[in-house]
This record gives structure tokens, C-alpha cells and sequence, in this order.
């Protein structure tokens, strides 16, 4: 017998269907005109002439593109190397500590700043009047240089400032995970004497996968659209050395007045990370 329909049998689907409104209005939507627009000559104000694959073949030909995709590389691996190691390091002694509280508020607290109000500071701090400069008081005078404009040192100075902001809500995470580890296989691992470098290495840190991915696929994300840091301590310079592909797309839209190109740049930015986060999740969970 065929079963009426009823609105109750739907109403789970009607709790996401704002959510999910929202992202194909503005989200797929924009992916669709964004790839479109990549395929035109377009500078916002006269018409658009359909140019087909030539921004991609220039971009690919420009040598400014190619520094902003090694700078990326250089940001998505240096940032998961860190934003994995030292949060989880912080976690664990944490967990440990007498004082965790205390610990917790000292480290979230660069998470709480604005990624503008973090970069002004540390323009401050790396300025020649703040730390290049006592270092030069304690007698180390070749380091009293403006290190945001010596080229491809201020990528790696950048990249500390980044991991600097968003340590606190990795290591929160990693605490939460640890917290809610089975303690069951770790006291069954230290009654047969297992060692502290296995124990975390065989126990601790499988039992923390899930935790992992979510930090590591937060971390992945957000290094390969890093803009706000980048923009306000060196802009990009010196002559486009430490851009970005997020700030490379911004200057080839809104500074160059070519969207078609920044297009081409934001689709480009769109597949890797699309391509890495899909077999990062597959290869993670692949086990469960």
C-alpha cells in the first residue's frame, strides 16, 4: 500500500534545509560564475570578451604566479608541520599540569585576537625599533634590519606569526580529544611497562585520530587561504615575493582590475584544495 505523504516524515531534512539553501545560493553559485568568468577578459567596467583558456595559460607562463604557488606550498607545509606539533606538545603537558586554566587562557589568548589586530602587532614587534632593534642592543647589529623586507625570510617570519594566532584553539582541541581518550588501553599499555615515546606513539596518539584529522584538515584549509597576515605586514612585497595564490588573487582583481585572471586564480586555489582535502579524508577514515 502506497504511504501518504507527511511533512513529519521530512522534518529532520527541513532543520538543514536553511543551511542548505544558504551554500547553493552563495556558495555553488559563486563557484559556477567564478569558473565561468576565469574564461573572459574582463576589467568590471567594459564588456567581457571571452578569451577561453589564455588566463590559465598566462598564468601558468607568470613568473609572479609561480613564487605565489611555491610561497603556498612553502605556508601549507611549514603550517602543518607546526600547528600539528606544537599544539599537541602544548596539550599534553597541559594535561599534565597542576595549573591548566592558567596555561589554557596564556595560549588561547593570540586565538581571541583578530588576524588584523595580529598582524599589526607583530608589524610592530619585527619592526626596526622593536626586537631587530634590541637585539642589536645585546650586540647582535647584523640583525637590526626591517625582516619583513628581506624576500622569502618574511614568508618563514609569517608563517611563525600565523601558527603564533592559531595555536590556542588547535592545542583546545587536542585537550578535549586527549580528555576523552578510553583510559582503559593506556593503563593496559603502562602496566606492561610500555615506555613514554610508545605509549603516545602506539596508544595515545591512534586513539587521537579523529582529533587529528579535524586539526589537520582546519589547519590545511586555512594555510592555503591565508590573506589577512600577508597583506597587512609586507602587502605581498617586496615586488610580489611573498604573495600568496588568496593574495594573488586579490591583486590581479581588485589592484589590477583583471577578473578574469583572479577568477582563473581563485578556480586554480579551488581544485587543490577541493584535490587534497578529499584524499586527506579518504586516506584518514579509510581504516573505519
Amino acid at each position: 500500500m502506497r504511504k501518504s505523504f507527511s511533512l513529519k516524515n521530512y522534518k529532520d531534512y527541513l532543520y538543514i534545509a536553511p543551511a542548505v539553501l544558504f551554500v547553493v545560493i552563495f556558495f555553488v553559485t559563486s563557484i559556477i560564475y567564478a569558473f565561468r568568468l576565469s574564461f573572459f577578459e574582463w576589467d568590471g567596467f567594459s564588456e567581457m570578451v571571452f578569451v577561453g583558456f589564455d588566463n590559465y595559460k598566462k598564468l601558468f607562463g607568470d613568473k609572479n604566479f609561480l613564487t605565489s604557488v611555491m610561497n603556498t606550498i612553502i605556508w601549507v607545509a611549514s603550517s602543518l608541520i607546526l600547528s600539528m606539533a606544537l599544539p599537541l606538545l602544548f596539550a599534553i603537558l597541559i594535561t599534565k599540569s597542576s595549573l591548566p586554566g592558567f596555561f589554557k587562557n596564556i595560549f588561547y589568548f593570540p586565538s581571541a585576537l583578530s588576524a588584523t589586530v595580529g598582524g599589526l602587532l607583530m608589524t610592530s614587534i619585527l619592526s626596526v625599533y622593536g626586537l631587530p632593534r634590541i637585539m642589536g642592543m645585546l650586540g647582535f647589529q647584523n640583525l637590526v634590519r626591517d625582516w619583513l623586507s628581506i624576500p622569502y625570510v618574511n614568508t618563514f617570519v609569517m608563517i611563525l606569526s600565523g601558527v603564533w594566532q592559531g595555536l590556542g584553539l588547535n592545542m583546545l582541541l587536542f585537550i578535549s580529544g586527549l580528555n576523552n581518550i578510553d583510559s582503559s588501553p593506556i593503563e593496559a599499555a603502562q602496566i606492561e611497562g610500555t615506555g613514554t615515546f610508545q605509549l603516545y606513539t602506539r596508544v595515545v596518539f591512534p586513539l587521537l585520530k579523529n582529533t587529528i584529522v579535524v586539526v589537520l584538515l582546519m589547519s590545511l584549509v586555512n594555510s592555503f587561504k591565508t590573506f589577512d597576515n600577508i597583506w597587512i605586514m609586507t602587502k605581498g612585497g617586496p615586488y610580489r615575493t611573498s604573495e600568496t595564490l588568496a593574495l594573488t588573487m586579490y591583486e590581479e582583481s581588485f589592484i589590477r582590475n583583471d577578473f578574469g585572471r583572479g577568477a582563473a586564480v581563485a578556480i586554480v586555489l579551488t581544485v587543490v584544495v577541493v584535490f587534497v582535502s578529499y584524499f586527506n579524508i579518504r586516506n584518514s577514515f579509510k581504516e573505519d
